[in-house]
């Protein structure tokens, strides 16, 4: 039996004088895809705020492999193998693809490589190394020395997955990985995420397109206005007529 590596316990939080996530209980299986889904403002991305430590719940509990985690800021997440990727892809535009994951596979005691590196120096042939086969990973060998900010929006998301990568994270948040590429980079997308799993790493990802959902998700939560409206197999929620009227308005 596939055992749980993250709890969330009874969450919740206001915003102002609206009241976003309301008694949120949920867990994710290891290695498991959990597809967060539901309408605009159902907390979704209030949730993923909260897990990823950008937002400090009001009341509730967050669990990771044992351990409360609820309010950690996400450097210390990022320490013990939480990592995230959000539709703001956040690459750096003015330097390489290469450049870029090189920059996310650096640590902190590598800042004097990092400042090197954005003032055109040269890091370390191991790094490179390490930054040119995550680029071959993710489709993008051909473009290793193209500026970011020249990249298509669709090969922006796969360098940042490719970033993503560099951090060896066993947990990761995906926010809307398919919005705004094309079928086939969601195609792309969708089988690095599946590579992820296969490796053990537990997804957890925010996504309206229903049919990626579908082809992917293990699991699926649906929300709606701040609550967990079911939960269980993709399969389950998926054909249930509540999911179809809150997600595609039939």
């Amino acid at each position: 039996m596939t055992a749980d590596v993250l709890q969330i316990e009874a969450l919740q939080k206001r915003i102002g004088d609206v009241l976003v996530l309301s008694d949120i209980s949920t867990s994710l299986k290891e290695g498991h895809v959990t597809a967060f889904i539901g309408p605009n403002g159902a907390g979704k991305s209030t949730l993923f705020q909260a897990i990823g430590g950008e937002l400090h719940p009001d009341a509730g509990r967050i669990i990771y492999k044992g351990r409360d985690i609820t309010g950690w800021a996400p450097w210390r997440l990022a320490r013990i193998g939480i990592g995230r990727l959000d539709q703001s892809v956040g690459v750096y535009a003015n330097l390489t693809a290469r450049q870029n994951v090189v920059a996310a596979l650096l640590r902190p005691a590598d800042r004097g490589l990092l400042r090197s590196l954005l003032h055109g120096g040269r890091p370390l042939r191991e790094t490179m190394t390490s930054a040119e086969n995550l680029l071959n990973r993710v489709g993008l060998e051909g473009l290793r020395n193209a500026p970011a900010g020249e990249l298509s929006w669709g090969n922006q998301k796969l360098l940042a997955f490719a970033r993503l990568l560099a951090g060896n994270f066993r947990f990761v948040l995906l926010d809307e990985p398919a919005a705004g590429v094309s079928p086939a980079m969601a195609d792309r997308l969708r089988g690095l995420i599946r590579e992820l799993s296969a490796a053990g790493v537990t997804t957890a990802l925010i996504e309206h397109d229903l049919a990626f959902v579908r082809d992917l998700a293990d699991d699926v939560v649906l929300l709606q206005e701040g609550r967990v409206v079911t939960q269980g197999s993709a399969a389950s929620v998926l054909n249930q007529p509540a999911t179809l009227e809150l997600c595609l308005g039939l």
